[in-house]
């Protein structure tokens, strides 16, 4: 194993320049700056950062961007960083798409994960639409794109498990989506507009799916955000221990297509609006017991 510094002015200035240094399970430092790199990394490595303000990775792709055989990138090659392998943590981090508006630029992914044991602490993830997708993509997706994505972005992962703790993410329309296990401890999760929060698309053999403990919402205005739409059936979110501010519609969640309100697995304890509004959430909201709330715990998901 190997330690390799990214510092702006050295030999090493770049992180993709740090990720060919180093070993399998080994550990990269990287010092304070703005890195412009698109990086997908198939290393078990630690990445650590000093301030995430300060520490930024920054690339700028998006969905209706061209390549040079005249085709539209689409949403899963628009990521800045992803982290294609197992047992990988990163922390004290910016991860940033600076596209702009999904009206003006289509989706545009932050964070791209597709391993297994990805923890990412104190981290900032910002974009707008589809800030953070959480692989692997849904199977319908994976036969779709088989001629326009590489063959190891299309692999069937099951239950992977992604924990993101302590950490802001920041977008405005399904800007945490996808099909994994993901744990989401003491994060604060920021609309910049009205939107959707989460867009799961969990198997429907998986038991868990995107689940935020102890997390704030924030956002601007009054009642035009949804915590979650399923973008497949049997997308399953949910959350506990949450604090709302008063951009979060009433009703909570929507169906978006008819037939998914009988097949979504949405769930909610123990959550408040932060000003003490009472809300009226739409009816397949289903309340969890105390024994289910139990459950929800990193080492039952992440363990």
């Amino acid at each position: 194993m190997k330690t390799i510094v990214v510092k702006k002015g050295t030999n090493v200035d770049r992180i993709s320049k740090a990720v060919e240094l180093v070993d399998d399970g080994g550990t990269i430092i990287v010092f304070p700056g703005k890195y412009v790199e698109k990086l997908k990394i198939k290393k078990s490595l630690k990445i650590y950062g000093f301030d995430p303000e300060k520490t930024v990775i920054s690339y700028c792709d998006h969905a209706k961007k061209v390549d040079e055989a005249g085709a539209e990138y689409g949403t899963f090659r628009t990521y800045t960083l992803m982290l294609a392998a197992g047992n990988i943590e990163i922390k004290s981090i910016t991860v940033e798409n600076t596209s702009g508006p999904g009206e003006i630029r289509g989706q545009a992914v932050a964070l791209h994960t597709l391993g297994d044991k990805i923890k990412l602490t104190n981290c900032i993830l910002k974009s707008y639409q589809d800030t953070i997708f959480l692989g692997p993509l849904p199977a319908d997706l994976r036969e779709r794109y088989q001629s326009l994505l590489p063959e190891d972005e299309l692999i069937d992962l099951k239950n992977a498990r992604v924990w993101i703790d302590s950490s802001t993410i920041i977008g405005d329309v399904d800007f945490i989506f996808g099909s994994a296990n993901a744990l989401f401890t003491n994060c604060k999760i920021k609309s910049q507009r009205e939107g959707y929060v989460a867009a799961p698309s969990t198997p429907e053999d998986q038991k868990y799916g995107l689940t935020f403990l102890n997390c704030v919402f924030e956002g601007e205005g009054e009642y035009n955000t949804y915590l979650a739409r399923p973008w497949r059936d049997y997308g399953k979110a949910v959350f506990i221990g949450c604090d709302y501010g008063k951009h979060i519609k009433e009703e909570g969640f929507h169906h978006w297509e008819d037939g998914r309100e009988s097949t979504c697995r949405f769930h909610e304890a123990d959550c408040r609006y932060v000003d003490g509004a009472e809300y009226k959430r739409v009816g397949y909201i289903k309340e969890l017991s105390a024994e289910e709330i139990a459950e929800y715990t990193a080492e039952n998901l992440f363990g």
